[in-house]
């Protein structure tokens, strides 16, 4: 049932190269397809010229006939685009490769930006994913990886027994000298494993504190209500002083926030 299409890809060492590549995915026919994006292994192509694997985000619909769900899974750089491909997405019965997508009527229907906000949705939606997955995530032990490359300084992994996602961690432009890179990046990685977009360990009450604080001290450059927990979270643990002069509603925020996570971090090495 799943639909592949063929596309001219460019590596990294400049060779073309033509792949076949997934736009429809249902799942009651296609399940090892299911399993491969939630590992992360969807839609990945070999260079026939060096070898590198890597993954192509394209636009793909995601179709579940037991939880009645249709996906439409756009690029994450589509998402200025969003009232548009509501309307030619959701609103119109679209083509895929000469075949139109029929009987939609009882299908409850969503657009979502890549595959994080996919699996997002999948962990409220899906009701075996969200009963089996959700728990693990939770339990499950995390993987830190720092690789002191300045441009990207590491990521932390959440592991469910399907899901697999790596989080990037962060280190801000204005951050002071004398303070430690490494400890900024492990409080950086606490703080996403509280409260981010799979799994958090806010209780209600204090994620309507959190959104309430960011409305009073927003920050313009960050627009995600989880990268702005793990940054600030980071540098109250790093400077607590600072913290309470320059963002007072977030310095009594953490001041009061008390949280048990049940997943432990684990370090691990390149």
């Amino acid at each position: 049932m799943a639909f592949k299409i063929p596309y001219e890809l460019k590596c990294s060492c400049n060779r073309t190269f033509q792949a076949d590549i997934y736009e429809y995915v249902f799942v009651e026919y296609d399940p090892e397809l299911k399993d491969m994006i939630l590992s992360g292994g969807f839609n990945m192509v070999t260079c026939p010229s060096c070898e590198e694997t890597f993954p192509i985000e394209n636009r793909f619909l995601y179709r579940d006939e037991k939880n009645k769900l249709w996906v439409w899974v756009c690029k994450e750089e589509e998402m200025s685009k969003r009232k548009r491909l509501e309307k030619e997405l959701l609103e119109k019965n679209v083509q895929i490769k000469g075949h139109f997508l029929d009987h939609q009527e009882d299908y409850r229907k969503f657009l979502v930006f890549g595959r994080d906000e996919l699996i997002e949705l999948l962990l409220k939606e899906d009701k075996s994913l969200k009963r089996k997955e959700g728990k693990n995530l939770k339990e499950n032990p995390a993987l830190r990886l720092l690789t002191g490359d300045k441009e990207n300084p590491g990521y932390l992994f959440l592991l469910g027994e399907a899901i697999r996602l790596s989080l990037p961690l962060s280190l801000p432009q204005d951050r002071p000298k004398d303070q430690s890179e490494e400890k900024w990046l492990k409080s950086y990685a606490q703080g996403i494993n509280i409260h981010n977009r799979f799994s958090s360990f806010l209780p209600y009450h204090a994620k309507s504190r959190w959104k309430r604080t960011r409305e009073k001290e927003p920050i313009k450059t960050i627009k995600d209500e989880f990268e702005d927990f793990a940054g600030s979270y980071a540098a109250y643990k790093m400077d607590k002083k600072r913290m309470k002069t320059e963002s007072p509603v977030k310095y009594d925020f953490f001041q009061s926030l008390k949280i048990n996570t049940s997943r432990k971090i684990v370090a691990c090495k390149t």
